[in-house]
């Protein structure tokens, strides 16, 4: 017997007066909108002459404010291969909403669905609920009959726009398909159960002649459901690589298909086999293995009169980066042939980083193409290649002994340098073996230092210098602000965050071309507008301070990934002038993070006129766990507490 908790909550059409007086909602009092019921559902039924599948869907959605209006608008995609193309059927949307104590029905019109086609193999349809209001429920139903019996549509139970109150999803699987089921997330099942039975389905198969034959089979059959109840809003917070990567979500493999009197066929490859098919793919590498004589003038060009191996890697490498743009950031095959590529000049990211890898090669060094995804993209699956899960190309270096990484599409990145979205985690090697790689964000160290350095002038103020290395990433970043908006806007913006109003002369940056290492900041200022009724209050880490916490949320049911392992160094000289004392000054402190995994050092130091003050925040790791996060944040609470006192200084009479 089935328990009335089991059951899905509400049905299509059946919607009462008492139904609009739940908000505001307890599973977030400050939501926009509500998902009172998410409910979906893929079978296989009987094709012409293969299994078809069907997907349903049905969403009811309680509008709370203007906010939540997007909930309104509705995209479905579908997949089309040729002639063959998935096909939405029987939609059903109504917004209700409540007038004089009755419910008021407003239908979507069939006119009001359009129809786009994206590409090849997407086509969106999309339609907006009519008549939405503050206070309005809105739901829909459809369903999609699909062609492509292997694809079998994921679901996510979570939402980052609105939390859900009951969210179902089953499954009934005929025993010809077998499929691996991949699930994420931190927020439990309230139900999660498997029910076997079996099923009749009856096809017309083509035969010689243009007969047909009517075939009827009876393979047993697996129903999966799984359903969720309360499943808060999934928030972006500081540190998250993507939202994606944490959702509760299912989505499901084809691992190998087989019918009556057949033998297996395995679908799901191995990375071996993957990377061996994707090294003859002429969408992928195969030419990297033809002689590619189109390269030779310019290599010669580039490595003439070179005599080290790393060196001719690096003229190879920067002029590649220096003269190629890249179209697409999110490609993992390419677009066009590689004498295509080297002609134009542009293509996607695989395009560029195999141009690349094929110079590399006519030089004759040893270089490989590696596989990976992006930190915005998802994570891989290290045990084995799911396609749409890798979107990226860089290229592996090895070279006197030693291994480079290298990635040409991006601008201002040194040789032997990778862009911050790359770190993570699992990657493979494009070579016979699938060698394995790790790019983690632990193992990036990005320390930066700056001081300030201030002394009285003549006229009784106070005139400084301030100098900045910064991280490789952040080297990064300002080359491409620098390039987009120059250094004279840069050093305005500057003067604006110091904390305190300045005079600002004498900027400058140095290694700003010199890719492979890490920019310094610096420039001359005097302090303007400080004195207040004969007292002086300074914020001595100006604008080097934490001003507040990046970790905002009383609670987090995700990881925290820092794109690297910090350490930040601050030193402050401070000349205090004779016709002032100090007033008041912020004490010394030292607090250790999870038994020194990190440290906060504040030191500050009094001799005389001079004041000196050190601060630093080192942790030795990037990521932290869920469970770790109140720790973290009380640890960055304290940070910003002590890095905001001042320093205050009384004008003697």
């Amino acid at each position: 017997m089935t328990n009335a908790q089991d059951k899905t909550p509400v049905s299509f059409g059946k919607v009462k007066p008492e139904d609009f007086r739940k908000a505001p909602y307890k599973i977030d009092s400050s939501a926009s909108a509500v998902v009172i019921a998410d409910v979906g559902s893929t079978a296989f039924e009987s094709g012409t002459d293969d299994f078809m599948q069907v997907y349903k869907i049905y969403q009811r959605i309680h509008i709370l404010n203007k906010n939540g209006y997007d909930r309104a608008n509705v995209s479905i995609y579908l997949h089309s291969n040729g002639s063959d193309e998935e096909r939405m059927i029987n939609l059903k949307a109504v917004t209700y909403n409540l007038e004089n104590g009755e419910v008021v029905e407003t239908k979507l019109e069939s006119k009001s669905v359009f129809t786009e086609k994206l590409d090849k193999n997407s086509i969106l349809k999309k339609f907006t609920l009519p008549a939405v209001k503050e206070g309005s429920i809105i739901e829909y139903s459809y369903t999609i009959n699909s062609e492509f019996p292997h694809y079998l549509r994921p679901w996510s139970f979570q939402s980052t726009s609105a939390p859900v109150l009951w969210s179902e999803y089953e499954v009934t699987l005929p025993e010809y398909f077998h499929y691996i089921f991949l699930s994420q997330g931190y927020h439990p099942f309230h139900i999660k159960d498997s029910e076997d039975g079996r099923k009749t389905y009856s096809f017309r198969v083509p035969q010689p002649g243009g007969r047909s034959e009517s075939v009827t089979v009876s393979p047993g059959i697996t129903r999966h459901r799984w359903v969720m109840k309360d499943i808060p809003e999934l928030k972006e917070e500081n540190y998250v690589t993507t939202l994606s990567n944490h959702l509760s979500y299912i989505e499901f493999q084809l691992a190998s298909v087989r019918f009556p009197d057949a033998p297996l066929r395995q679908i799901m490859s191995t990375w071996e086999k993957y990377t061996e098919e994707l090294m003859k793919d002429v969408d992928y590498a195969a030419d990297l293995d033809k002689s590619n004589g189109f390269l030779g003038d310019k290599v010669e060009e580039l490595t003439k009169g070179v005599a080290s191996a790393k060196e001719k890697a690096e003229k190879i490498y920067g002029y590649v980066r220096d003269n190629y743009t890249c179209t697409d950031y999110s490609a993992l095959y390419t677009s066009q042939p590689l004498k295509t590529v080297f002609s134009k000049r542009n293509g996607n990211v695989a395009d560029i980083n195999l141009l690349l890898t094929a110079m590399l090669r006519k030089a004759g060094l040893y270089a490989v193409p590696v596989i990976l995804s992006t930190r915005a993209h998802g994570k891989t699956y290290p045990i084995y290649p799911i396609r749409s899960k890798l979107n990226y190309t860089v290229v592996s270096l090895n070279v006197d002994g030693a291994e480079y990484y290298m990635d040409a599409t991006r601008p201002y990145l040194g040789f032997g340098k990778l862009h911050a979205s790359a770190y993570n985690g699992h990657a493979r090697k494009v070579d016979v073996d699938a060698t394995p790689l790790t790019f983690e964000s632990d193992s990036l160290r990005e320390a930066t230092v700056a001081g300030i350095f201030i002394s009285p002038n003549e006229k009784g103020g106070f005139e400084g210098h301030y100098q900045r290395q910064l991280t490789y990433f952040e080297s990064y970043d300002l080359r491409s602000r620098i390039k987009e908006k120059g250094e004279e806007d840069y050093f305005k913006e500057v003067s604006k965050g110091f904390m305190s109003d300045i005079e600002l002369k004498n900027g400058k940056i140095g290694y700003l071309k010199d890719y492979s290492e890490q920019a310094v900041v610096e420039y001359d200022f005097k302090l303007t507008g400080l004195d207040e009724g004969g007292m002086l209050y300074l914020h001595p880490m100006f604008s080097e301070s934490m001003r507040t916490n990046p970790f905002k949320s009383a609670v987090r049911t995700y990881p925290v990934e820092m794109p690297a392992v910090r350490d930040v160094n601050f030193t402050l000289s401070l000349q205090v002038p004779d016709n002032y004392s100090v007033e008041e000054i912020p004490k010394s402190t030292i607090v250790k993070y999870n038994d020194g995994e990190g440290i906060f050092q504040y030191i500050v130091q009094q001799e005389g006129n001079l004041i000196q003050l050190r601060s630093r925040v080192k942790l030795s790791r990037a990521l932290y766990e869920p469970e770790e996060y109140d720790s973290l944040r009380e640890f960055f609470d304290v940070v910003v507490k002590k890095q905001a006192e001042q320093i205050v200084l009384k004008k003697k009479s």
